[in-house]
């Protein structure tokens, strides 16, 4: 079962956990950090595996990663950076996830406390099994519907895409965006099917980064709308009735193929619900890219 969930569900099912298994790129303090070093405290195995290296970082996150493993080893966690340098041979960790006890918690953000994310309970063991593996080291096939490597989890957003006809509604948004990759294609060939497609993108990661420009000047060529905003989210709805979500952004896999992001499939409606209005939400209040 796949449901749309909370950070409070997910902090409310680590005071009772046994075992924990967490991946994210950063985990900032707050809610999540504070209820994994509690459970770590009372004796739950606990296990947090951070990214290492921070692409472009001043060493702010570096240092907040730093000072969440030494608190969470301080209570007994089993805590580590995954790695600490660019040309480590580990694909990089931005797969934001949590299983505790048999249940998957997935998150399209950082584990934030600022209610701007999306997180949803996957209740399927092979999942489960999937997320503990890919904190390990260990590769695990993808499935129709779930996978936990970038290069499977955005063949899965274009497919999605690829399934919009003339006429059809698309949304996508991501925190980063490129033109050299399958989301990309599948998109600009929906927008020349006649699809009405509508594109949120991070004004922080547009700026600047002229291939990025040049990539969306060309979807709005082909006829897609593209605003602007600070976009975090990763997700892409079709026909309101068919969404794909994870933390996969719609880049090329940055250094490593194997990339470690989630991405889900999805048509239960309170989840597509949540994503159709966290997107119209900004997209009144985004500026036109130009």
């Amino acid at each position: 079962m796949i449901s749309l969930s909370s950070t409070t569900e997910l902090v409310g099912a680590l005071q009772h956990a046994r075992d924990v298994t967490l991946t994210a790129y950063t985990l900032p303090q707050g809610a999540v950090l504070d209820a994994l070093a509690s459970a770590a405290k009372r004796g739950a195995h606990v296990r947090v595996r951070l990214e290492g290296y921070i692409y472009k970082d001043d060493g702010t996150v570096d240092a907040a990663n730093a000072d969440a493993i030494e608190r969470l080893r301080g209570a007994g966690a089993d805590a580590q950076l995954v790695h600490a340098a660019v040309d480590a041979p580990d694909p990089m960790l931005h797969l934001k996830g949590a299983v505790v006890d048999q249940s998957v918690f997935l998150d399209d953000r950082n584990w934030p406390d600022d209610g701007g994310d999306t997180i949803v309970r996957d209740d399927f063991a092979l999942d489960a099994g999937m997320v503990r593996d890919a904190a390990s080291g260990v590769e695990d096939r993808s499935t129709p519907f779930f996978s936990v490597r970038k290069r499977e989890s955005l063949s899965s957003e274009a497919r999605l895409i690829n399934e919009a006809q003339k006429g059809d509604d698309v949304i996508i948004e991501s925190e980063s965006f490129g033109g050299a990759n399958h989301v990309y294609t599948a998109l600009d060939d929906a927008a020349k099917r006649g699809a009405h497609v509508r594109v949120l993108v991070a004004a922080r990661e547009l700026q600047g980064n002229a291939n990025e420009q040049t990539a969306i000047d060309r979807l709005v060529h082909d006829g897609a709308a593209v605003r602007v905003c600070e976009a975090d989210e990763k997700f892409a709805v079709v026909r309101e009735s068919r969404g794909w979500l994870g933390s996969a952004n719609a880049t090329a896999a940055f250094d490593h193929p194997d990339q470690l992001d989630w991405g889900l499939r999805t048509d239960d409606a309170n989840i597509l619900t949540h994503l159709h209005a966290a997107f119209e939400s900004r997209w009144t209040t985004a500026t036109v890219s130009s």
